[in-house]
């Protein structure tokens, strides 16, 4: 079983009600349950605020007080798959896919 990080790109915070928030988490709390089968390791959504780009030990990028908000990153998801593929149909199953952007990754096993 492989292990993979799904992205999610895209913010709606300043602009979803709270329904349609509440809305989400319960079709996202669905899919986990019904989609994802015991797949879900783990994940957290992010504040959208208190983001910084470290490109170097001394350069810091930013676009005023934000990082650009096409490039905000909103939270993430580990689940667990057998291939790319099979993380690929899981993810299209994602309820989050109406409002956001998901990347997915395998992630590389570290060497114990």
């Amino acid at each position: 079983m492989n292990q993979f990080l799904i992205i999610v790109r895209g913010s709606d915070h300043s602009t979803a009600s709270p329904e349609k928030m509440q809305a989400r988490l319960n079709q996202f709390n669905e899919w986990v349950g019904n989609v994802l089968k015991g797949r879900f390791v783990g994940g957290a959504p992010l504040e959208d605020f208190d983001a910084v780009l470290l490109k170097s030990k001394s350069e810091i990028q930013t676009d005023g007080p934000f990082i650009e908000s096409k490039e905000m990153i909103s939270g993430y998801m580990i689940i667990n798959a057998e291939n790319i593929e099979e993380a690929t149909e899981l993810t299209k199953e994602c309820p989050l896919l109406a409002d956001f952007r998901l990347e997915l990754r395998r992630l590389k096993p570290m060497a114990s």
